[in-house]
C-alpha cells in the first residue's frame, strides 16, 4: 500500500463563496437538467460546486490524498474556506478483474453536515458493458440512472442506451447509434424528455 498526499495551500481561488451549498444538487436534480447528461454526475458536482453569493467570497485551499488498496484505490478530498468550514469528498474504487465488475462509491459532506452519496456499478459484458448510478441527495430522495453499451465489431456499431430516473420520478431516456463508415462514421442520438417530447442530434 503506497499512501501520497499534498496540499495545494499555495493555491487559492476566488469564488469560495460558501463552502457547499447541498440543495444546490436537490434543485438541479428536479429540474431536470441533470436528466441530459447524467443525474449521478451532475449531483455530484454540484454539491462539490460552492454556491455564488458575491457578498461572501473568499479564498479557499484544497488537500488530496491517494491511497491505493488491494482491489484498487482510495481518494480524499478537502476544501477549506477562509473562515474555517470545509467541505470533503471520499471515494473508493474497486475492480474485480476476473468478474468484470468495478465500483465506485462516494460521499460528499458539506460544512453542516449534509451528504451526497454516489454510487456506480460497471459489469463487464460479452459486447460492452452495464453502468447503473444512484445518487441520494441530503432529504433522502435519489436518482438513478442505467446505461448499457453494446459493440459489434464486425457491423462496425456502438449503440448506447440510457435511462435517467429523476428525484420526483420524472424519467428521460437516451439512444444513441454510432456505425463506422467507409470515410469514418456517422452517430445519431435521441433524447426523450418526461413530458414525451424528444430531441434529435
Amino acid at each position: 500500500m503506497s499512501r501520497r498526499g499534498f496540499e495545494e495551500n499555495g493555491m487559492t481561488r476566488k469564488g469560495f463563496h460558501q463552502p457547499i451549498a447541498l440543495a444546490c444538487a436537490a434543485a438541479i436534480l428536479a429540474s431536470g437538467l441533470a436528466l441530459v447528461a447524467s443525474a449521478a454526475d451532475a449531483a455530484e458536482r454540484a454539491v462539490r460546486r460552492p454556491a455564488h453569493r458575491p457578498a461572501a467570497r473568499q479564498d479557499y485551499s484544497r488537500h488530496v490524498e491517494h491511497t491505493r488498496i488491494e482491489d484498487g484505490r482510495t481518494r480524499s478530498d478537502v476544501w477549506v474556506g477562509e473562515d474555517g468550514r470545509a467541505v470533503l469528498r471520499d471515494a473508493v474504487v474497486r475492480n474485480d478483474r476476473e468478474a468484470g465488475l468495478r465500483t465506485r462509491d462516494v460521499v460528499v459532506t458539506g460544512s453542516e453536515g449534509a451528504q451526497v452519496t454516489r454510487s456506480d456499478v460497471t459489469q463487464r459484458t460479452d459486447d460492452g458493458y452495464t453502468r447503473d448510478s444512484v445518487v441520494t441527495l441530503p432529504d433522502g430522495r435519489t436518482a438513478t440512472r442505467s446505461a448499457a453499451v453494446t459493440r459489434d465489431a464486425e457491423a462496425g456499431t456502438r449503440i448506447r442506451q440510457a435511462v435517467t430516473t429523476g428525484p420526483s420520478g420524472q424519467t428521460r431516456t437516451l439512444d444513441d447509434v454510432t456505425q463506422r463508415t467507409d470515410g469514418g462514421f456517422t452517430r445519431s442520438t435521441v433524447i426523450t424528455n418526461p413530458d414525451g417530447s424528444t430531441v434529435t442530434r
